[in-house]
């Protein structure tokens, strides 16, 4: 069963002491980029977050955005005022040094390096694997969240794609039907033609250059092989959506050898009948395609 590269999941774990709330969107890419949105107070685990999606996911762009409150009033920053300190007495200093009567903000001073500093929550190494623990389980939740929506949209692209690979199997029942009766059209059409340009007079045309016209044409543009190969497609395609995981990747490359495929009937068929139901068959390749671009 396919699954779309295309979702959102979501976990929340709360008790009286903290709130974590992991929500994880996955986009359409041909390779796997994760972008994280943390709490600076978090970013040491940045890269076990990275490790664990890369794990879980195999492509599509991966937004995750995490949320992290404790229960505990302290401030999350302070004032260095240490800093502070020496800036307002260098300033001073280079005031009366320029004979400057301009003071400087409060506001000004706190925008200085250095002066605004911000606590982190995360403390001893006990106390941050037993946050990692949780931050696992949360990200773990909202990723198996994630997963089930992508096959609930896998199992609706699937089957848009079994209704468009119907429309392609009637279609080349057409097309194999009309090249049958192809050659014997050909035939009748050029009989005619040539009794109609040597009408009047005494040539006549040798029955077997006529047959042998007849069979160069034949030749030329039977497409035989290639409706066989397009239909050998259409059931790698369903055998693949079925046993195979991941599945994106094999899928694009079977859909452009049936625009191959397709590509080279419209050029054999010599039928404007044939080539017209040949574009069709296209058309319905290229709405697999597009749906194919959303499976993982």
């Amino acid at each position: 069963m396919i699954k779309s590269m295309t979702g959102f999941g979501r976990a929340e774990l709360k008790d009286e002491e903290k709130m974590i709330l992991v929500e994880i969107r996955s986009l359409n890419n041909k390779y796997l980029k994760i972008n994280t949105k943390i709490p600076e107070s978090l970013t040491d685990f940045e890269e076990r977050i990275g490790k664990l999606i890369r794990k879980e996911m195999l492509r599509g762009t991966i937004n995750l955005t995490l949320e992290y409150k404790t229960s505990e009033q302290e401030p999350k920053c302070f004032i260095n005022k240490d800093v502070l300190r020496e800036y307002y007495s260098s300033i001073c200093e280079a005031r009366e040094e320029i004979s400057s009567e301009q003071d400087i903000s409060l506001e000004k001073l706190i925008s200085l390096p250095g002066v605004l500093e911000f606590k982190k929550d995360v403390g001893n190494g006990k106390v941050t694997e037993d946050l990692w623990l949780e931050l696992e389980k949360s990200i773990k939740l909202a990723i198996e969240d994630l997963k089930h929506m992508k096959e609930v949209e896998g199992r609706n692209l699937q089957l848009e794609i079994e209704k468009w690979k119907k429309r392609i199997s009637l279609l080349l029942d057409k097309i194999e039907t009309k090249s049958a009766n192809a050659v014997p059209e050909y035939r009748d059409r050029i009989q005619e033609r040539i009794s109609s340009l040597l009408e009047g007079t005494e040539i006549k045309i040798e029955k077997n250059d006529l047959y042998r016209e007849v069979a160069i044409f034949a030749d030329r543009c039977d497409i035989s092989e290639e409706l066989g190969r397009l239909r050998s497609h259409l059931l790698l395609l369903n055998d693949v959506m079925e046993n195979e995981e991941p599945t994106g990747r094999k899928l694009e490359f079977i859909v452009q050898e049936m625009f191959r495929e397709a590509n080279t009937i419209a050029a054999k068929a010599n039928n404007a009948d044939i080539i017209k139901d040949v574009i069709e068959v296209k058309t319905e390749i290229e709405r697999i395609k597009e749906q194919v671009f959303n499976v993982e």
